[in-house]
């Protein structure tokens, strides 16, 4: 039997084509990736970090506030990862930022003035940046693809591991795995909400550098769902956001400026079934995951399953998705724009849509492919590039600003064609405002034997 290998590639395209309604979907509502620490658990971090870093400085591990440097520097550096092999875009959005309104419950603003933040009746003003998981967020906690990594060169002043780690709701007792690290510049940085038992080895008073590995994103302690929580936190305890805008005099810290909006395609794949993403990762006491139902591989007369994932989405900014025939003629076509779907918000941190199609059946004069041959792939990147870094290439995303907002040119490389009958799917991206430059790749044929089902686990 002859297999299709479908490859994605996304590109930069200004042509408009006919809306064709998604099979499915889904977005991040107000509650998703939320936290709110438990005030006396969090007091008793805080004491036993205070305690810590009074030791390391009387040792001289450490010096004292006062020689640490207390001017504003843009040293932050991103803190977040993923694993080597990890084949998407991209693996994450930014859902909440700190709050600058201390009124509660009801009152919030953010460094922009806007209100991607949050408050509670308890009295929790939000204190940090949260980092979560997209668009299957179980999922890849538990393949542990996303690692939590030192924004800041400093020492290891606190951790807190073996907590519970699939927390969905607010109990009111749960525990965060959590890590400080007092930074060379003299603030504390938390990283909160750790997979249990992911946690750096180096002991308390370890240095660290900027980019080591510090634990595995999950969500322990008061959390609704996988992410990171950020917190920096200055010498008297204050909160201090690292973002400067409008309600937020303070100075930006970090080293690559971090948009208000980052609207990027975060994950183009292909499934054998329609995926199902999950609110929460235990199910009447069992763990549960995410059913990615990923699949590379097709039979013809299959039905395919297109799947995307955005983030920081907003009405009006049009996807364009194609799948040509072997003879690169169309076979479907169709945009996508937030805006059919009548949502009660324009604009969504994270969202995943899905599209069902049939494959045609074989023809009878498709020949059957012989060894795969890697040279044969079709894209843009340079004929230098190594068979090996094709995929890696392909990942890396080219941006370019358009009307004040960013449009991505993304490419997907699943495997390497052959030199045989094919079929190419081309996905793109545009605004009305963008002129036309396609990315496109030949995808062949190839035996079962020879197929290559992509997954998002770790090779």
């Amino acid at each position: 039997m002859r297999w299709a290998l479908i490859a994605l590639c996304i590109a930069v395209d200004a042509t408009a084509f006919a809306q064709t309604p998604p099979a499915g979907g889904h977005v991040t509502g107000d509650a998703d990736f939320a936290d709110a620490p438990v005030p006396r658990q969090r007091e008793q971090a805080d004491r036993r970090a205070a305690r810590n870093l009074k030791i390391l400085q009387r040792i001289g591990a450490l010096p004292p506030a006062s020689e640490l440097a207390q001017v504003p520097v843009n040293d932050l550096q991103w803190p977040l990862r993923p694993v080597p092999g990890f084949d998407q875009f991209d693996y994450h959005g930014t859902k909440y930022f700190v709050d600058h309104d201390p009124r509660y419950p009801g009152f919030v603003q953010d460094y922009t003035c806007g209100t991607r933040t949050y408050d509670l009746a308890s009295g929790y003003n939000h204190a940090g940046t949260d980092y979560y998981l997209w668009p299957f967020a179980w999922l890849m906690m538990d393949q542990g693809v996303v690692q939590v990594v030192a924004a800041a060169p400093g020492t290891i002043i606190e951790k807190d591991d073996g907590n519970f780690d699939r927390q969905c709701a607010f109990d009111g007792t749960s525990a965060a795995n959590i890590v400080y690290v007092r930074q060379d510049d003299g603030l504390t940085a938390i990283y909160m909400h750790l997979r249990k038992g992911s946690l750096t080895t180096l002991p308390v008073g370890a240095r660290v550098a900027a980019g080591d590995y510090l634990g595995l994103v999950g969500s322990s302690g008061q959390s609704t769902g996988p992410h990171l929580h950020f917190e920096l936190r200055d010498a008297n305890g204050a909160v201090v956001d690292p973002r400067h805008g409008e309600c937020n005099a303070g100075p930006d810290r970090w080293a690559v400026f971090q948009p208000y909006e980052d609207p990027h395609i975060d994950t183009l794949s292909t499934h054998s079934a329609e995926p199902d993403q999950i609110a929460c990762g235990v199910v009447n006491g069992a763990n549960v995951d995410d059913a990615a139902n990923y699949k590379s591989v097709f039979a013809p007369g299959d039905t395919l399953w297109v799947f995307a994932s955005w983030r920081d989405q907003r009405n009006g900014e049009v996807t364009n998705f194609s799948i040509l025939r072997p003879d690169g003629s169309i076979f479907e076509q169709w945009d996508f724009d937030l805006a059919s779907q009548n949502l009660p918000s324009p604009f969504y941190s994270g969202t995943a849509f899905d599209w069902q199609y049939a494959l045609p059946a074989a023809s009878g004069n498709s020949r059957p492919c012989s060894k795969a041959r890697p040279t044969c792939a079709r894209s843009k990147f340079p004929s230098s590039t190594r068979p090996a870094q094709r995929m890696h290439a392909a990942r890396s995303a080219q941006t370019r600003r358009v009307a004040g907002r960013q449009a991505d040119r993304r490419c997907r490389v699943v495997h390497h064609s052959d030199q045989c009958r094919g079929a190419i799917v081309r996905f793109s991206t545009h605004t009305s405002s963008q002129a036309p430059a396609p990315l496109s790749l030949r995808v062949s044929e190839l035996t079962q034997r020879q197929s290559l089902v992509r997954s998002a686990s770790t090779r």
